[in-house]
């Protein structure tokens, strides 16, 4: 059997019907020399079912494996390993690529074979397949001041190294992306302790981007399906306390070590991260009963250690109004009363002396 050109790795849990139109849309693109990954993460009965009867359906084209280790890091991690194509490209269970995406990257690779990651515009799917509801959107949602923030920040981290493509440094989402098989492999595939999901593609977008150039194809080759209502509650319950902080940890643990420890002048850096995050989390849990007093003592480390920052220093007056007003001051939707549930240690993490050159100041108490 020979190899194709691309392999689409295509993870699945519990799309059901929708893994339809998502393997569908793979089946119809106008570049036929590639194989479906298809990577079955412990998926229900009824999905598994679908992609059976596809991999039966074309044996030559559609490749089915099982990876137990519960993630979409380790399912794409896996695809990635089984893959015989020289490229990879990835997307999710319940995605629809348009006709066109694998040629149109295909052919950004084939005139600037110096690239190690292309990415691509994607449109936003209802949950139900009926409505587009947001067009042409670049790596992560477009006016997010936040992603922008970090995208500046994460890019200074390079300059150390003198890298002749840092123009083109960029932030996108796993499932839009495509790189060459070997280049993924050197650079050391997703990491784990990302796993199920949550930061690991801006980690690995940086150690992509240590191989080679990035580019963004200004054209929307993919429609990401937006999560249904009982989903995003699922996935999120624990998304802004300790499993995010816990995330979180690692991220800025592994920068540090990576590009942080040995190289002074990327220390100012960090501390903005730092107060970045503090000033972010703080503001979130100032809508818990319990989050009040940890909140307020992160806004206002937050101001101490980037005092020009004029944001975190209005954020900190906020904390003294009045709680009715919190609602409106720090824009959450709703006030909520139930109890604040974090680990403590992995809280700490932002206020002791982790990153020991770039804390000048006390530590931040809030037993």
């Amino acid at each position: 059997m020979m190899r194709p050109i691309v392999s689409i790795v295509m993870p699945f849990y519990r799309e059901g019907s929708l893994l339809i139109p998502a393997i569908e849309s793979i089946l119809e693109q106008t570049f036929k020399d590639w194989e479906l990954v298809l990577i079955d993460n412990n998926a229900s009965e009824d999905t598994r079912q679908i992609a059976r009867h596809y991999a039966t359906a074309f044996p030559e084209k559609i490749l089915l494996f099982h990876e137990p280790e519960q993630g979409v890091i380790s399912a794409r991690n896996t695809g990635i390993l089984k893959a015989r194509g020289e490229f990879i490209a990835f997307t999710d269970g319940d995605d629809l690529l348009k006709p066109e995406r694998l040629q149109r990257q295909v052919d950004v690779f084939s005139s600037r074979p110096g690239l190690s990651l292309v990415a691509c515009h994607f449109d936003i799917l209802s949950h139900d397949g009926n409505t587009i509801l947001e067009k042409d959107c670049p790596g992560f949602t477009t006016g997010s001041r936040n992603i922008l923030e970090w995208k500046s920040c994460l890019k200074t981290l390079f300059r150390p190294f003198h890298l002749p493509h840092e123009d083109s440094f960029d932030l996108f989402g796993t499932t839009f992306l495509f790189f060459r098989k070997s280049v993924a492999l050197k650079a050391g595939l997703l990491d784990k302790r990302f796993n199920p999901r949550d930061l690991e593609d801006f980690e690995f977008c940086m150690r992509m981007f240590e191989q080679g150039g990035f580019h963004l194809i200004p054209e929307s080759l993919q429609l990401y399906r937006a999560e249904s209502p009982e989903t995003r509650k699922f996935k999120h319950k624990d998304k802004h306390t300790k499993n995010t902080l816990d995330k979180l940890q690692t991220f800025l643990s592994i920068l540090w070590e990576r590009y942080g420890r040995n190289y002074p002048e990327n220390h100012p850096t960090f501390r903005s991260l730092q107060a970045f995050h503090l000033n972010n989390f703080g503001c979130y849990l100032m809508q818990f009963r319990q989050g009040k007093r940890i909140g307020t003592s992160w806004i206002r480390r937050a101001a101490f250690m980037n005092p020009r920052d004029l944001r975190y220093w209005k954020s900190y007056i906020k904390t003294f109004f009045p709680r009715r007003t919190h609602k409106r001051f720090f824009d959450f939707s709703e006030e909520r009363f139930e109890k604040l549930e974090f680990d403590q240690s992995v809280a700490d993490f932002f206020c002791d002396d982790h990153f020991t050159p770039l804390l000048t100041t006390g530590c931040m108490h809030h037993e």
